[in-house]
């Protein structure tokens, strides 16, 4: 593993770890984090990487601005800045390896997923979505709601289970330039997974039935009993999706 750091042409750097395998690379795994998420996914990446590598496969996961050890403000964040975050971590791959990705989405960074895919039809091989929300505005309904009690360009302060952060009216407004329909269209194309809890209290189920309804070639799974986090399914989810990349996308190289 590497610790690498991906620059930002003036947006502050990203902070990234990558695996590689010790044979050759077939694709490289870009793993996008979740809302308040962080690059490491609460320790899992340092398992579930080296089981990717074994396949063939490289692992970039990265930072979005603002959050864990990456540049900038987590007040400044919205889906069309992470959506830049991620094509810088596509163009560094592209640079540095000359390797297709396949991009691995989870909640949030699922939502950030679908909205850059469709933009780098040559690079990006496949998308994998982990309790993705496409249906913003009603996800994040009690956010939405706060911020008509503000004027634009107003912080809000928020407080969840670990601590107290804030948010721009930007992150709403910006919900506006994204429609999730059209994205889906354009990644029809492409190989999809969609796995999703049955008992998320986060991100309703809905969701990942319309990701599937609105593409080609997905793979769907709603696991019985799982949460948003996917506790105690957690190696369920890890094993779908290795299955997946062996059966979907390593039998074409």
């Amino acid at each position: 593993m590497k610790n690498i750091s991906i620059s930002g042409g003036g947006q502050g750097n990203l902070a990234a770890y990558l695996f590689m395998p010790e044979s050759d690379c077939r694709y490289v795994l870009i793993v996008c984090h979740g809302f308040r998420g962080a690059k490491e996914n609460s320790g899992r990446i340092f398992s579930f990487a080296p089981r990717v590598n074994k396949l063939g496969l490289g692992v970039l996961a990265f930072d979005f601005s603002g959050s864990g050890a990456s540049d900038g403000d987590f007040a400044n964040m919205s889906l069309s800045s992470q959506v830049s975050d991620l094509r810088r971590a596509i163009d560094y791959i592209d640079s540095n390896y000359n390797q297709q990705v396949i991009l691995l989405g989870r909640s949030f960074g699922g939502s950030t997923v679908l909205a850059a895919a469709g933009d780098d039809n040559e690079k990006v091989a496949g998308c994998i979505f982990w309790s993705t929300p496409v249906k913003l505005y009603e996800t994040f309904t009690d956010i939405v709601e706060a911020f008509t009690c503000l004027k634009a360009g107003e912080k809000l302060e928020i407080k969840d289970e670990f601590d107290s952060f804030s948010l721009k009216s930007s992150f709403v407004e910006d919900f506006a330039r994204h429609n999730m329909e059209k994205y889906l269209q354009k990644i029809a194309p492409y190989p999809v997974l969609v796995i999703h809890g049955a008992a998320d209290e986060v991100v309703d189920p809905a969701n990942a039935l319309y990701i599937y309804e609105n593409t080609q070639h997905t793979e769907l799974h709603i696991i019985s009993g799982a949460d948003h986090r996917f506790t105690g399914h957690i190696e369920e989810r890890e094993d779908l999706t290795l299955n997946w990349l062996k059966r979907t996308l390593l039998i074409r190289k």
